[in-house]
């Protein structure tokens, strides 16, 4: 029992330091940095950089992660988080969802009150959804620096609505940051963890 206790404890710190390379951080940046440099330049092709980045994440973690840690299995970490995960993000996108329709349908019926809150605070309102997501994730695969991410976006997102900056430039500042402590990540996991003979480990 003991055994398998320190096992489960040794797998969990493994599966924490497999995700510790930064690469998920400076995907979701760059998105960001998508998504902002869009409400700036208001140019579709830009839009592209506001999802496209993530695609490359596995390519990424094969590349980057697999040569150092070696093909590892948390089948019962990954399969529960995954699981939990969708049902976090599934249930942001129908809050999101609903609001939109809700907006949409009401229109011109819409309580003043609330139209003059959307108006001065959208941008709180999908940082807040983006930030319960960040929660959810962090509380479920055990990454604390999410509930960081999360406390930084709301943060910086009043900073900007009170202090009248434009919203494409907090909105980068935001994906910056997180694209820098990606690559902080990633520079130190490269510096722990050199390229292993045998990538075929499984834990």
């Amino acid at each position: 029992m003991k055994e398998k206790q320190a096992f489960d404890r040794l797998r969990r710190r493994a599966y924490l330091e497999y995700h510790q390379d930064g690469v998920l951080d400076i995907l979701i940046g760059l998105c960001v940095i998508g998504f902002g440099l869009n409400m700036l330049t208001d140019s579709s092709a830009l839009s592209i950089l506001s999802w496209m980045p993530i695609i490359f994440y596995v390519p990424l973690k094969n590349r980057i992660t697999v040569p150092r840690f070696g093909f590892a299995r948390f089948d019962s970490d990954r399969s529960r988080s995954v699981r939990v995960s969708k049902g976090i993000l599934s249930g942001v996108l129908m809050l999101g969802l609903l609001i939109g329709v809700y907006v949409f349908t009401v229109g011109d019926k819409m309580p003043p009150a609330f139209e003059v809150f959307l108006q001065k605070y959208h941008m709180l309102v999908l940082g807040g959804l983006a930030s319960l997501a960040f929660v959810g994730a962090a509380a479920v695969t055990g990454l604390k620096r999410l509930y960081a991410y999360a406390a930084l976006m709301l943060t910086l997102i009043i900073v900007g609505i009170e202090f009248g900056i434009r919203t494409p430039y907090y909105v980068i500042a935001i994906g910056s940051i997180m694209l820098l402590t990606g690559l902080w990540l990633l520079i130190r996991f490269l510096q722990n963890h050199p390229v292993i003979a045998d990538g075929t480990h499984e834990a």
